[in-house]
């Protein structure tokens, strides 16, 4: 079947209010307020606005026992793009002033974003739990596995490509990676094998930065920050080395890996289920075993890009109720946010 939701008025099944009462009975058993936990996201465009208002919603509605999570969404450009449709309860929006040269680099905002709302909960609230979730991200059902416990201070997980960037176990770093080696001093012999999720390559520790969450106390995002900020200002590096649009949209992973590998124990990085962050666009590129059956099975899908460019997303995975209408009526109502 195929559906094209731009001019699509199919009412599926349930009535929004019904279908809404089912998953919150279902989810919301147990609610409570975790004051310790937040998420943090960010907007430099209309189009993550928009995408940023879905995963809001997405953590209100199913999010369970963590549906009041503080949100903290930074703004890129205030001026332009002040979000206001985005204000609720629970919800903060942080302005943040960088280099506007920097954020011609794809997605090194990320850094800077991460770093404030780091520093604020570290001023202002006892948060012991710091997730990051990116524009594109929604979710299905409580995140029980980003919270953080004594045993852990990082949860997160393996790119999902290599894409030309990861290092080969026992590859010495070559002049891409030699700087953040440098940096943060990492040893690439002590260095673990990590493998990728979907084209299963081993490589040195190289980590997704879609969604993951770190004990904000240990100041991870500072110097993941302070490192690109570094990078990104030397103009060699950048001119001769840091050339291609991959290596520039990869640059601010490369280095919170890094940071990661240096500043955490082995044995306090929590591998991030595949569940946590399921490459929605990547689906048909998975091997079989970590192909789900319906979406259903996901407590956080990346859609990334999918709801703006492929009208037939929903074909692409089953998609079982009541979640199906749910994720109908948020898409319309995101599809019609981009026509106010």
């Amino acid at each position: 079947m195929t559906v094209n939701f731009r001019s699509a008025a199919i009412i599926i099944g349930f009535s929004t209010l019904s279908v809404m009462g089912v998953l919150l009975s279902k989810n919301l058993i147990g609610i409570g307020k975790y004051p310790n936990i937040a998420v943090v996201t960010y907007i430099a465009d209309r189009e993550q606005e928009r995408s940023v208002k879905a995963l809001v919603k997405s953590i209100r509605e199913l999010g369970g026992k963590y549906q009041d999570s503080k949100v903290y969404i930074v703004l890129g450009y205030p001026q332009q793009i002040p979000a206001i449709s985005l204000e609720g309860e629970n919800v903060s929006l942080i302005p943040m002033e960088i280099e506007r040269t920097f954020l011609e680099y794809p997605l090194a905002i990320k850094a800077f974003a991460a770093a404030k709302i780091e520093k604020i909960v570290n001023t202002s609230a006892d948060i012991r739990t710091l997730i990051w979730m990116d524009p594109g991200v929604i979710v299905l059902k409580p995140f029980e596995a980003l919270i953080l416990d004594k045993n852990y201070d990082v949860v997160v997980r393996p790119v999902t490509l290599s894409n030309n960037i990861g290092l080969a176990v026992g590859e010495a770093p070559n002049a891409y990676w030699m700087p953040i080696f440098m940096a943060t001093g990492l040893n690439n012999r002590r260095l673990p094998m990590i493998m990728t999720i979907a084209d299963e390559v081993e490589i040195q520790p190289y980590y997704n930065c879609e969604v993951f969450c770190i004990n904000p106390r240990l100041g991870i995002c500072e110097e993941w920050m302070r490192i690109l900020t570094s990078l990104l200002e030397d103009k060699q590096y950048q001119s001769e080395v840091c050339t291609t649009f991959v290596q520039k949209l990869f640059l601010h992973q490369a280095v919170l890996s890094a940071v990661i590998s240096t500043r955490i124990e082995q044995k306090k990085i929590k591998s991030l289920p595949l569940t946590h962050g399921y490459p929605f666009n990547q689906y048909k590129r998975l091997p079989k075993s970590k192909q789900v059956a319906s979406l259903n099975e996901i407590s956080i899908v990346i859609f990334d890009y999918a709801w703006a460019k492929n009208p037939d997303w929903m074909d692409n995975i089953l998609i079982n109720e009541p979640l199906k209408q749910w994720l109908f009526n948020t898409y319309q109502e995101y599809f019609k946010f981009s026509e106010n």
